[in-house]
């Protein structure tokens, strides 16, 4: 198990991970779980990410504690680990579905920060694939409209749309 690993989002590697762990708790009628990993004793949770998926989820194995959104942006933009990357986007979206917490201000401006110019092409495609899977570059207001005041909707589309904006001329800038 590489220790260094807070998500896992390849169903095999999951798999494999799991022969490791034995079940300590099971909920949700399968769709979550907590294991115990045999030689580190650190605790895992299995569950679906269910914010971007129709129809189904997207299985990720997370070590516990859960990782915080800046944990999880941090993880989503330098991980080596495609299926990490986009465990942490799904856990994202899934926060920002269920719990209300924002990531997308503190996502775009640390996509900003990366040397553009000095990024190889696996790299840029992972920006990419970042973008396209959080809606980054949608300017759709996500936030829940009723009882807010339309100053507050306002607000909430024009956050929208400055995160769309900031997010589209990040994928011009990889061209």
């Amino acid at each position: 198990m590489n220790s260094k690993r807070r998500l896992y989002g390849d169903a095999s590697l999951i798999e494999e991970q799991l022969s490791q762990m034995q079940l300590m708790e099971e909920a949700a009628g399968g769709w979550a779980a907590v294991y115990k990993h045999k030689d580190s004793g650190a605790f895992w949770m299995k569950c679906y990410a269910t914010a971007a998926a129709e129809g189904g989820g997207y299985l990720l194995l997370i070590k516990l504690p859960l990782p915080t959104t800046a944990e999880l942006i941090k993880t989503a933009v330098h991980t080596p680990y495609e299926d990490e990357a986009v465990a942490a986007v799904f856990r994202l979206l899934d926060e920002e579905k269920i719990e209300h917490k924002d990531f997308r201000l503190p996502l775009i401006e640390a996509l900003e920060q990366l040397p553009l110019e000095d990024l190889i092409m696996e790299q840029k495609k992972r920006i990419e694939r970042i973008v396209t899977l959080s809606a980054l570059a949608e300017p759709d207001n996500k936030r829940e409209v009723l009882r807010k005041s339309a100053v507050e909707v306002q607000q909430d589309a024009a956050y929208f749309k400055e995160v769309s904006d900031r997010a589209k001329q990040l994928l011009q800038g990889l061209k």
